[in-house]
Parts: C-alpha cells; structure tokens; sequence
C-alpha cells in the first residue's frame, strides 16, 4: 500500500510540473510575441526614418544644397 501512495504522489507530482511547464511555456510565448511586435514596431519606425522626405530636405535648403554640392 505504501508503493501504491508513493506511486500515486508521483504521478501526482508528475502532473503538477508538467502544469507548470504548460504554464511557463505560455508565459514565453506571450512574452515571445510582445517582443516580436516591438522588432517590427522598430523595424518600420527605422525604415520611417532612413527615408528622406521631401518636407526634410524643404526644411534645411543650407543642408540639401551642401548636398548638391557633393555629388
């Protein structure tokens, strides 16, 4: 009787960490997906940013003819 107690305390341990690790493999999931939202959120904020826009340029005609300049 006492293996099957041990045995049943075991399987029952068993369960428990396999819950946990569900739970824990949820977790970073989750966390998994936040962090590829924010890459992608950079990504586009980067590629916003590197684009130059005619606005910029009409901004700074000093900066745009040094530009011209260079070429």
């Amino acid at each position: 009787q006492q293996s099957q107690q041990r045995g049943a305390s075991d399987i029952s341990f068993t369960i428990d960490a396999n819950k946990q690790q569900r739970q824990l493999i949820a977790e970073l999931e989750n966390k998994n997906r936040e962090i590829l939202q924010e890459i992608q959120r950079l990504r586009l904020e980067h590629e916003q940013a590197s684009q130059p826009t005619p606005e910029k340029a009409q901004q700074n005609p000093t900066l745009l003819a040094e530009l011209r300049l260079l070429r």
